[in-house]
């Protein structure tokens, strides 16, 4: 008798401990993964790492939101003329507006290589509207396009998560014809040299 008890007991606690066990593996398996950055941001060789990543290739996905709440697609706009596609910190960065207003000032030659600007922030469409308004940009050669949730700054890898739970966020100055990459810049500041910028165009042809 005592020893068909003392069976029992060992069976329930193997099955105790098997039970134990599964629990933990559960708990780990289902546990979410914090997000992390390995990638370095200190120096301007590290945000060129970041630019070569795309450079060559075709673009990634944008999913951005023209003033009147719309879908921009810029892939489609890069088959018909060249593009250039700015990453910007929204209204309230005074040096990204400052690299609007230097393109602004290329008017004549932007229209004369028929190209288009298309400058995305996580800012609101009303927001880009008002800046479209207030600045004066001419909306058949500008574009103030709306980035929700910062999806395609992460599309582009202008976006990264810390260990510390900040996020590290890039200016970005691109190239796009007929929805690939000619040129790709990266930086904790815009790029303020639009007459290099540019001068990526040139060359580029759509015959």
């Amino acid at each position: 008798m005592l020893k068909q008890v003392l069976k029992r007991l060992g069976t329930a606690m193997v099955l105790v401990a098997i039970g134990l066990a599964s629990v933990v593996y559960f708990m780990k398996s289902s546990k979410p993964e914090v997000p992390t950055s390995t990638h370095k941001h200190a120096t301007s060789e590290d945000h060129k790492e970041c630019a070569a990543k795309i450079v060559g290739k075709e673009l990634p996905g944008l999913a951005l939101r023209s003033t009147t709440n719309t879908p921009i697609s810029v892939e489609a706009l890069s088959q018909e003329q060249p593009v250039i596609v700015i990453r910007y910190l929204g209204y309230g960065c005074s040096h990204c507006i400052e690299q609007l207003l230097a393109l602004q000032k290329l008017s004549t030659t932007l229209k004369a290589k028929r190209i288009r600007v298309i400058a995305f922030s996580d800012d609101t469409p009303e927001q880009n509207q008002t800046v479209m308004t207030k600045y004066g940009f001419d909306p058949a050669l500008f574009t103030l396009a709306s980035d929700p949730a910062k999806a395609s700054a992460y599309s582009l890898g202008a976006v990264y998560p810390e260990t510390d739970g900040t996020l590290t966020e890039l200016h970005v100055s691109m190239v796009v014809q007929r929805g690939r990459v000619n040129f790709a810049h990266f930086d904790s500041k815009p790029m303020m040299d639009v007459q290099s910028l540019l001068a990526q165009v040139s060359g580029l042809s759509y015959r």
